[in-house]
């Protein structure tokens, strides 16, 4: 299985057999496949660009031009392409933007507003990422701690109260530490937020309010190079939508 397969396979059930041809085809002709433009490959494949397109669609993409990006981001030699690192990050940001889901911001930052304490817990790569965003609330006067040691973690459900809110932000959504403090929060009373760049982990499942991306994981000489920049803009429309519900019920700009 070739490094298309691995990154598609969980879809080859949704296609038809065309489609699957068309994948199968990009699969064992890589290099040939991530410089071919619609046209090139659809006569190459001896197909209609409209399969490819459909293809595309059934692979969870937004059309072909998505296609060519994740072609050249698989490719781990040539991942840090100053070519195209910069179309890469707009990609992300275009990506996570075009998904969010206003209304449950809005929901979350409604709960914000009621809430006495905000706990951020962010370990590994994304500890700065909590750090950012508990100081970003100082700014605004919201009560809260940054929470990023194992052992302070185990003992959170000890520490929270009823309407106290966890922000829990990971990229994979999947870190032991932070799912096993979740199971047991969800008996605190505590609201628990979760920003992630996977809605189907098991950190989101445990959520009472879940935001995320959905970038592909990309790697480097054997290093997790998937951006961050994303979660940071989510974050941050949170505490302006926050700032925004504050500034209406406060019309004096008081904060609590």
């Amino acid at each position: 299985m070739g490094q298309v397969l691995e990154r598609f396979g969980t879809y080859i059930e949704q296609l038809s057999n065309a489609e699957k041809y068309v994948l199968y085809y990009i699969d064992n002709h890589f290099e040939t496949a991530k410089r071919q433009s619609l046209v090139e490959m659809a006569e190459a494949i001896n197909v209609s660009t409209t399969t490819v397109i459909r293809t595309c669609k059934k692979l969870g993409l937004t059309g072909f031009a998505d296609l060519r990006y994740i072609l050249r981001t698989l490719n781990d030699n040539n991942a840090l392409d100053h070519l195209y690192v910069v179309q890469k990050y707009v990609q992300h940001l275009h990506q996570s933007l075009d998904n969010i889901d206003h209304e449950r911001i809005s929901q979350m930052a409604q709960i914000m507003l009621h809430s006495k304490t905000i706990v951020v817990v962010s370990v590994g790569l994304t500890k700065a990422l909590g750090e950012y965003f508990a100081k970003r609330l100082l700014q605004v006067h919201k009560q809260n701690m940054h929470v990023y040691e194992s052992h302070i973690i185990d003992l959170l459900p000890n520490m929270l109260q009823n309407g106290d809110i966890v922000v829990f932000i990971s990229m994979s959504g999947q870190t032991a530490t932070l799912v096993k403090a979740a199971e047991k929060i969800r008996f605190t009373g505590a609201q628990i937020f979760t920003v992630t760049n996977n809605a189907g982990s098991r950190l989101s499942q445990l959520a009472t309010h879940n935001i995320s991306t959905s970038l592909p994981t990309e790697s480097f000489s054997g290093y997790d190079i998937t951006p961050r920049s994303p979660l940071v803009v989510l974050l941050d429309i949170l505490l302006e939508t926050y700032m925004k519900k504050l500034a209406e019920r406060k019309p004096s700009n008081r904060y609590p």
